[in-house]
């Protein structure tokens, strides 16, 4: 992603991005249910794409 923004992330993106995806990370860490581990990595999957295209957007209206 980060050659997508053209510019490596910063600590504070990557902080977000980290803090963001702590929950699915606990959820797929206590997890037997395979089902569920594919659910989380999905949705992890899916918000960091959401932040990416946003900033990307962002950058590109600047």
């Amino acid at each position: 992603m980060a050659k997508l923004l053209g510019r490596p992330f910063t600590t504070d993106e990557k902080r977000e991005i980290l803090d963001m995806l702590q929950g699915n990370v606990n959820r797929i860490s206590v997890s037997n249910d395979i089902e569920e581990i594919v659910c989380q990595l999905n949705f992890a999957v899916d918000r960091l794409s959401a932040v990416a295209y946003s900033r990307i957007k962002e950058l590109k209206e600047d």
